[in-house]
């Protein structure tokens, strides 16, 4: 052998290797698949968590057709700080894997995909505005439509009815 196995490299990186924050930036199907998985030519933006400068690193992978990575994914990565070029990243698939990248990344970790309880993480989805008060006529004139169309019978139509008049 001319050298560490693959297996052996990711293993010292996850030992001894810089961490940063990868977030992809662009996901390419190169046409392969491996037992029905997909090979994907991935770009990530990775963010060292020493503050160093961002830099961008290329991996093409076999992923799992159902866990395909997507742009805006962020992923604990581990790279070499002399070559950069060599750099690993994990994806977080259960409790322990989530406890782990807590303890490894500290507050970083929760923008991490897959922190959040068992699926894919993304930012949490802001909450629903309050639906403004819709003026009462138009509310009356819309579920006279609804009758009209047969939507709602003729009893839940007067309970509605009644509920809206009350309201005023």
């Amino acid at each position: 052998m001319f050298g560490k196995g693959k297996k052996q490299k990711v293993a010292e990186l996850f030992q001894t290797g810089s961490k940063g924050i990868g977030t992809v930036t662009l996901v390419q199907d190169t046409g392969m698949t491996i037992n029905d998985n997909p090979r994907v030519k991935m770009t990530f933006r990775v963010e060292p968590l020493d503050g160093s400068p961002a830099f961008d690193a290329e991996k093409t992978t076999t992923v799992s057709r159902v866990q395909i990575p997507r742009p805006g994914d962020r992923y604990p990565v581990w790279y070499d700080r002399a070559d950069p070029s060599t750099w690993a990243y994990a994806m977080i698939a259960d409790d322990t894997g989530r406890q782990q990248m807590r303890a490894m990344f500290g507050a970083a970790a929760e923008s991490l995909t897959g922190m959040g309880g068992g699926g894919v993480a993304t930012a949490p989805a802001p909450a629903p505005a309050a639906p403004a008060e819709a003026d009462p006529l138009d509310r009356l004139k819309k579920l006279s439509e609804l009758h009209a169309a047969g939507v709602i019978n003729d009893t839940e139509f007067e309970l509605q009815k009644s509920r809206l008049l009350q309201s005023l």
